[in-house]
Protein backbone atom coordinates (compact mmCIF):
# COMPACT_ATOMS: atom_id res chain seq x y z
CA UNK A 1 0.00 0.00 0.00
CA UNK A 2 1.55 3.47 -1.12
CA UNK A 3 1.51 6.88 0.70
CA UNK A 4 -1.22 8.37 -1.11
CA UNK A 5 -3.98 5.43 0.04
CA UNK A 6 -2.36 5.81 3.82
CA UNK A 7 -2.78 9.47 4.20
CA UNK A 8 -7.18 9.12 3.20
CA UNK A 9 -7.25 6.41 6.18
CA UNK A 10 -5.06 8.27 9.01
CA UNK A 11 -7.29 11.55 8.15
CA UNK A 12 -10.61 8.91 8.53
CA UNK A 13 -9.30 7.59 11.93
CA UNK A 14 -8.76 10.96 13.28
CA UNK A 15 -12.21 12.00 12.27
CA UNK A 16 -13.79 9.21 14.46
CA UNK A 17 -11.61 9.78 17.24
CA UNK A 18 -12.13 13.33 17.51
CA UNK A 19 -16.26 12.25 16.82
CA UNK A 20 -15.88 10.05 19.67
CA UNK A 21 -13.74 11.77 22.24
CA UNK A 22 -15.19 15.21 22.01
CA UNK A 23 -18.19 15.95 20.04
CA UNK A 24 -20.61 13.16 21.62
CA UNK A 25 -19.95 14.03 25.54
CA UNK A 26 -20.68 17.75 24.16
CA UNK A 27 -23.67 16.89 23.13
CA UNK A 28 -24.55 14.22 25.86
CA UNK A 29 -23.19 16.23 28.87
CA UNK A 30 -20.68 13.73 29.66
CA UNK A 31 -16.82 14.92 30.57
CA UNK A 32 -14.71 15.66 27.62
CA UNK A 33 -11.44 14.15 29.07
CA UNK A 34 -11.18 12.74 32.49
CA UNK A 35 -8.25 14.91 33.87
CA UNK A 36 -6.77 13.62 37.54
CA UNK A 37 -7.02 15.92 40.62
CA UNK A 38 -9.90 18.23 42.26
CA UNK A 39 -11.33 20.59 39.42
CA UNK A 40 -11.12 24.20 40.49
CA UNK A 41 -14.19 26.57 39.91
CA UNK A 42 -13.63 29.38 37.72
CA UNK A 43 -13.02 32.93 39.19
CA UNK A 44 -16.44 35.02 38.76
CA UNK A 45 -15.55 38.73 40.14
CA UNK A 46 -18.31 40.09 42.37
CA UNK A 47 -20.88 42.67 40.82
CA UNK A 48 -19.77 46.20 42.01
CA UNK A 49 -21.80 47.25 44.68
CA UNK A 50 -23.65 50.61 43.65
CA UNK A 51 -22.84 53.84 44.88
CA UNK A 52 -24.96 54.43 48.28
CA UNK A 53 -26.48 57.81 47.51
CA UNK A 54 -29.19 57.56 50.84
CA UNK A 55 -30.12 61.48 49.60
CA UNK A 56 -30.67 61.69 45.52
CA UNK A 57 -30.46 64.85 43.53
CA UNK A 58 -33.71 64.22 42.45
CA UNK A 59 -36.86 64.95 44.87
CA UNK A 60 -37.39 67.67 47.35
CA UNK A 61 -35.03 69.78 47.82
CA UNK A 62 -34.00 73.54 49.63
CA UNK A 63 -32.40 75.86 47.25
CA UNK A 64 -31.01 79.09 48.31
CA UNK A 65 -29.53 81.90 46.01
CA UNK A 66 -27.20 83.84 47.86
CA UNK A 67 -25.89 87.36 46.69
CA UNK A 68 -22.56 88.22 48.23
CA UNK A 69 -19.74 90.80 47.19
CA UNK A 70 -16.28 89.41 46.19
CA UNK A 71 -12.69 91.01 47.06
CA UNK A 72 -12.92 93.02 43.94
CA UNK A 73 -15.74 94.55 44.59
CA UNK A 74 -18.48 92.50 42.42
CA UNK A 75 -21.43 91.39 43.57
CA UNK A 76 -22.19 87.46 42.87
CA UNK A 77 -24.97 85.87 42.95
CA UNK A 78 -24.74 81.95 43.85
CA UNK A 79 -27.08 79.33 43.88
CA UNK A 80 -26.91 75.98 47.13
CA UNK A 81 -29.14 73.03 46.74
CA UNK A 82 -29.82 70.65 49.31
CA UNK A 83 -31.85 67.70 49.54
CA UNK A 84 -34.30 67.89 51.98
CA UNK A 85 -33.49 64.32 53.34
CA UNK A 86 -30.01 65.41 54.14
CA UNK A 87 -30.97 68.59 55.92
CA UNK A 88 -34.02 66.66 57.90
CA UNK A 89 -31.55 64.03 58.73
CA UNK A 90 -29.13 67.03 60.54
CA UNK A 91 -32.01 68.76 62.27
CA UNK A 92 -33.01 65.09 63.81
CA UNK A 93 -29.04 64.48 64.71
CA UNK A 94 -28.49 65.40 68.45
CA UNK A 95 -25.49 67.71 68.76
CA UNK A 96 -22.20 67.05 71.13
CA UNK A 97 -22.05 69.07 73.96
CA UNK A 98 -18.20 69.26 74.05
CA UNK A 99 -16.81 71.78 71.59
CA UNK A 100 -13.87 69.88 71.00
CA UNK A 101 -15.89 67.54 68.73
CA UNK A 102 -17.56 70.00 66.84
CA UNK A 103 -15.11 69.50 63.66
CA UNK A 104 -17.29 66.41 62.85
CA UNK A 105 -19.56 68.97 61.64
CA UNK A 106 -17.53 70.19 59.35
CA UNK A 107 -16.19 66.89 57.51
CA UNK A 108 -19.45 65.35 57.45
CA UNK A 109 -19.66 62.73 54.47
CA UNK A 110 -23.48 63.44 53.36
CA UNK A 111 -22.42 67.35 53.39
CA UNK A 112 -19.01 66.82 51.14
CA UNK A 113 -20.78 67.23 47.54
CA UNK A 114 -22.55 70.07 48.46
CA UNK A 115 -19.36 71.56 49.90
CA UNK A 116 -16.83 70.59 47.14
CA UNK A 117 -19.50 71.93 44.48
CA UNK A 118 -19.73 75.05 46.00
CA UNK A 119 -16.62 75.57 46.74
CA UNK A 120 -14.95 74.88 43.29
CA UNK A 121 -17.70 77.09 41.84
CA UNK A 122 -16.76 80.71 44.37
CA UNK A 123 -12.54 79.27 44.11
CA UNK A 124 -12.25 77.33 40.67
CA UNK A 125 -8.32 76.19 40.88
CA UNK A 126 -6.08 76.86 37.29
CA UNK A 127 -2.51 76.53 38.85
CA UNK A 128 -1.99 80.42 39.46
CA UNK A 129 -1.07 80.58 42.61
CA UNK A 130 -2.57 84.60 43.06
CA UNK A 131 -5.68 83.76 41.45
CA UNK A 132 -6.12 80.52 43.68
CA UNK A 133 -5.39 83.11 46.93
CA UNK A 134 -7.85 85.38 45.82
CA UNK A 135 -10.09 82.53 45.42
CA UNK A 136 -9.74 81.54 48.58
CA UNK A 137 -10.35 85.05 49.73
CA UNK A 138 -13.49 85.22 48.25
CA UNK A 139 -14.39 81.98 49.72
CA UNK A 140 -13.96 83.14 53.18
CA UNK A 141 -15.86 86.68 51.89
CA UNK A 142 -18.92 84.41 50.95
CA UNK A 143 -18.83 83.30 54.50
CA UNK A 144 -18.31 86.06 55.87
CA UNK A 145 -21.52 87.89 54.37
CA UNK A 146 -23.97 85.01 55.40
CA UNK A 147 -26.50 87.41 58.29
CA UNK A 148 -25.08 86.57 61.29
CA UNK A 149 -28.05 85.39 63.89
CA UNK A 150 -27.71 83.89 67.36
CA UNK A 151 -28.76 80.15 68.13
CA UNK A 152 -31.31 81.57 70.73
CA UNK A 153 -33.21 83.08 68.15
CA UNK A 154 -35.60 81.83 65.88
CA UNK A 155 -35.01 83.60 62.95
CA UNK A 156 -31.90 81.10 63.03
CA UNK A 157 -33.60 78.70 61.60
CA UNK A 158 -35.62 77.72 58.26
CA UNK A 159 -38.62 76.30 60.41
CA UNK A 160 -39.10 79.71 62.78
CA UNK A 161 -38.60 77.34 65.80
CA UNK A 162 -35.99 76.26 67.71
CA UNK A 163 -34.43 72.88 66.58
CA UNK A 164 -35.61 69.74 69.47
CA UNK A 165 -31.71 69.13 70.03
CA UNK A 166 -31.18 72.99 70.97
CA UNK A 167 -29.53 72.80 73.92
CA UNK A 168 -29.91 75.31 76.75
CA UNK A 169 -26.59 76.19 78.14
CA UNK A 170 -25.40 78.83 81.07
CA UNK A 171 -25.78 82.37 78.49
CA UNK A 172 -28.95 80.53 76.40
CA UNK A 173 -29.27 78.11 73.70
CA UNK A 174 -26.46 75.81 72.20
CA UNK A 175 -26.89 74.29 68.68
CA UNK A 176 -23.84 74.09 66.56
CA UNK A 177 -25.11 73.79 62.74
CA UNK A 178 -24.16 70.73 59.71
CA UNK A 179 -22.78 72.64 56.81
CA UNK A 180 -25.68 71.88 55.17
CA UNK A 181 -28.11 72.87 58.07
CA UNK A 182 -26.08 76.56 57.71
CA UNK A 183 -26.94 77.28 53.89
CA UNK A 184 -30.86 76.19 54.29
CA UNK A 185 -31.24 78.52 56.73
CA UNK A 186 -29.07 81.23 55.13
CA UNK A 187 -27.89 82.33 58.78
CA UNK A 188 -25.76 81.41 61.69
CA UNK A 189 -23.69 82.33 64.53
CA UNK A 190 -19.79 82.05 64.93
CA UNK A 191 -19.87 78.77 65.18
CA UNK A 192 -21.84 77.98 62.60
CA UNK A 193 -19.60 80.00 60.07
CA UNK A 194 -16.76 78.81 61.55
CA UNK A 195 -17.43 74.97 60.72
CA UNK A 196 -19.11 75.79 57.62
CA UNK A 197 -15.92 77.55 56.33
CA UNK A 198 -14.01 74.38 57.50
CA UNK A 199 -16.05 72.11 55.70
CA UNK A 200 -15.36 74.37 52.35
CA UNK A 201 -11.79 74.63 52.95
CA UNK A 202 -10.98 71.02 53.63
CA UNK A 203 -13.01 70.52 50.18
CA UNK A 204 -10.59 72.06 48.16
CA UNK A 205 -7.68 70.49 50.51
CA UNK A 206 -6.16 73.07 53.06
CA UNK A 207 -5.30 72.10 56.47
CA UNK A 208 -7.92 74.41 59.31
CA UNK A 209 -8.39 74.26 62.49
CA UNK A 210 -11.63 75.20 64.98
CA UNK A 211 -9.69 78.27 67.61
CA UNK A 212 -12.35 78.31 70.52
CA UNK A 213 -12.41 81.85 72.68
CA UNK A 214 -14.20 82.08 75.75
CA UNK A 215 -17.07 83.85 73.49
CA UNK A 216 -15.79 83.60 70.24
CA UNK A 217 -14.95 80.69 67.14
CA UNK A 218 -12.81 80.93 64.27
CA UNK A 219 -10.73 79.29 62.01
CA UNK A 220 -7.33 78.65 61.57
CA UNK A 221 -5.87 78.07 57.84
CA UNK A 222 -2.40 76.65 57.77
CA UNK A 223 -0.31 78.52 55.38
CA UNK A 224 3.67 78.48 55.09
CA UNK A 225 5.70 81.90 54.38
CA UNK A 226 2.18 84.08 54.48
CA UNK A 227 3.27 87.81 53.62
CA UNK A 228 0.25 89.98 51.17
CA UNK A 229 2.09 92.59 49.92
CA UNK A 230 -1.19 94.76 50.29
CA UNK A 231 -1.67 94.29 53.77
CA UNK A 232 -1.73 97.19 56.42
CA UNK A 233 -1.82 94.55 59.21
CA UNK A 234 0.01 92.41 60.88
CA UNK A 235 -1.33 88.92 60.11
CA UNK A 236 -1.99 87.18 63.29
CA UNK A 237 -1.58 83.43 63.84
CA UNK A 238 -0.52 80.78 65.79
CA UNK A 239 1.86 77.31 66.15
CA UNK A 240 0.33 74.65 66.34
CA UNK A 241 2.35 71.06 65.48
CA UNK A 242 5.11 73.03 63.92
CA UNK A 243 2.28 74.80 61.43
CA UNK A 244 1.67 78.32 61.02
CA UNK A 245 -2.32 78.73 61.40
CA UNK A 246 -3.09 82.02 60.50
CA UNK A 247 -6.95 83.28 61.90
CA UNK A 248 -9.80 83.28 59.99
CA UNK A 249 -13.07 85.64 60.83
CA UNK A 250 -16.11 83.63 60.06
CA UNK A 251 -18.64 86.32 60.48
CA UNK A 252 -17.94 90.12 60.62
CA UNK A 253 -21.75 91.12 60.79
CA UNK A 254 -22.39 91.41 64.51
CA UNK A 255 -24.72 94.60 63.93
CA UNK A 256 -27.37 92.90 62.09
CA UNK A 257 -29.06 95.86 59.71
CA UNK A 258 -28.08 99.51 59.68
CA UNK A 259 -31.81 100.82 59.95
CA UNK A 260 -35.11 98.73 60.46
CA UNK A 261 -36.36 99.36 56.97
CA UNK A 262 -32.35 99.25 55.13
CA UNK A 263 -31.28 95.20 54.35
CA UNK A 264 -27.80 96.63 54.29
CA UNK A 265 -25.40 94.78 56.50
CA UNK A 266 -22.94 96.31 58.62
CA UNK A 267 -19.52 95.11 58.66
CA UNK A 268 -16.80 94.38 56.30
CA UNK A 269 -15.41 91.20 55.06
CA UNK A 270 -11.80 90.17 56.99
CA UNK A 271 -8.83 89.04 55.30
CA UNK A 272 -6.58 86.09 56.58
CA UNK A 273 -4.43 86.76 59.81
CA UNK A 274 -6.76 90.19 60.04
CA UNK A 275 -7.35 90.81 63.96
CA UNK A 276 -6.92 94.23 64.56
CA UNK A 277 -11.10 95.68 63.89
CA UNK A 278 -12.15 92.24 65.38
CA UNK A 279 -15.56 92.98 67.89
CA UNK A 280 -14.25 90.53 70.61
CA UNK A 281 -11.44 91.57 72.89
CA UNK A 282 -10.59 87.45 73.44
CA UNK A 283 -9.58 87.70 69.68
CA UNK A 284 -7.38 91.13 70.28
CA UNK A 285 -5.71 89.98 73.01
CA UNK A 286 -6.47 86.27 73.77
CA UNK A 287 -5.06 82.73 73.16
CA UNK A 288 -7.32 80.29 71.51
CA UNK A 289 -7.29 76.76 72.55
CA UNK A 290 -6.66 75.32 68.44
CA UNK A 291 -9.09 72.05 68.17
CA UNK A 292 -7.88 70.04 64.89
CA UNK A 293 -10.92 69.22 62.37
CA UNK A 294 -10.11 65.43 63.71
CA UNK A 295 -9.50 65.72 66.92
CA UNK A 296 -10.97 63.45 69.25
CA UNK A 297 -11.56 64.40 73.30
CA UNK A 298 -9.10 62.69 75.41
CA UNK A 299 -10.13 62.56 79.32
CA UNK A 300 -9.08 64.83 81.69
CA UNK A 301 -5.88 63.29 84.48
CA UNK A 302 -8.28 62.91 87.49
CA UNK A 303 -7.96 61.54 90.78
CA UNK A 304 -9.68 57.78 91.48
CA UNK A 305 -10.95 56.87 94.50
CA UNK A 306 -11.78 53.66 95.83
CA UNK A 307 -15.71 53.47 96.22
CA UNK A 308 -16.74 52.25 99.67
CA UNK A 309 -19.11 49.68 100.66
CA UNK A 310 -22.29 50.46 102.37
CA UNK A 311 -22.05 48.73 105.86
CA UNK A 312 -23.67 45.57 105.97
CA UNK A 313 -22.15 43.92 102.85
CA UNK A 314 -23.33 44.63 98.96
Amino acid sequence: MEWKDIIPVLAGGLVILVVALVVKPALVGEPAVATPGPVLPAYVPPAPLPAATPFPEVGAAHTRTFRWTAIDGGVHTTEVRVPEALFLAHRETPRFADRLAWGRYALAEEDRPILADLARRIAPADGNPEEEYFGLMNLIFFVQQIPYEPDNSTDSYIEGALPRHARPVKDGIEYPKYPAETLVDGKGDCEDSAILLAGLLDALGYDTVLLLYPDHMALGIRMDGFHPYYAKYTPKYFDYGGKHYYYVEGTTYYGGKVSADSPVLRGKPFPIGDTEDASFGSVKSGTPEIVPLHSIPAPAEYRIRPARLPAGGA
